[in-house]
């Protein structure tokens, strides 16, 4: 295992949190394209199952058209949209990973030009706050992952800490009737 950096954990830090990031921006491109689809299959549905007056199979066709033309420019919306927010926090990560390197390069600089081991001294002392950091980030993907697979619709497992909030619930409604 190799020794880890206070510039390694923090570009990893910067890493998990894109990929939350990117998790939420796919989040959302997925169920607003499902919100699109089916707000327009309920319109076809609607248009198709109703007698309405003056609308024969032409106009409803026409209508229907017209609606998959509406909604495929959403649709194009949301994706142009969704891919600039996925370019955005590739740039943004980059730059602050950029930057991470940068000071890391220059603190050693700064310890060889003086030849001192008070900056290593100090990076020591941080790296227990830069683990937690990391730790945090790391949970946060997690549960993004989770709740991104729930709203998507994919069977997510459900948390060990929500089974036992579900089970006390029950044991509370129980006790009370």
């Amino acid at each position: 295992m190799s020794t880890q950096t206070l510039s390694s954990v923090a570009s990893n830090v910067v890493g998990q949190y894109t990929q939350v990031g990117k998790l939420i921006v796919g989040t959302y491109r997925a169920s607003a394209q499902r919100l699109v689809s089916g707000a327009n299959t309920r319109y076809a549905d609607f248009l198709n199952s109703s007698t309405l007056p003056l609308m024969d199979e032409a106009v409803k066709a026409s209508l229907i058209d017209v609606q998959q033309q509406i909604a495929g420019l959403v649709e194009g919306g949301i994706t142009t949209g969704t891919d600039r927010a996925d370019q955005v926090i590739d740039f943004v990560a980059g730059g602050v990973n950029g930057g991470i390197q940068r000071i890391a390069a220059t603190a050693e600089r700064v310890a060889t030009a003086f030849d001192t081991n008070a900056i290593t001294a100090v990076g020591s002392l941080t790296m227990p706050a830069a683990q937690v950091s990391l730790a945090l980030a790391n949970r946060a993907v997690e549960g993004t992952k989770r709740l991104s697979e729930r709203v998507i619709g994919a069977d997510a497992p459900v948390a060990a800490t929500t089974k036992r909030a579900v089970k006390k619930a029950v044991r509370r409604v129980k006790a009370r009737g």
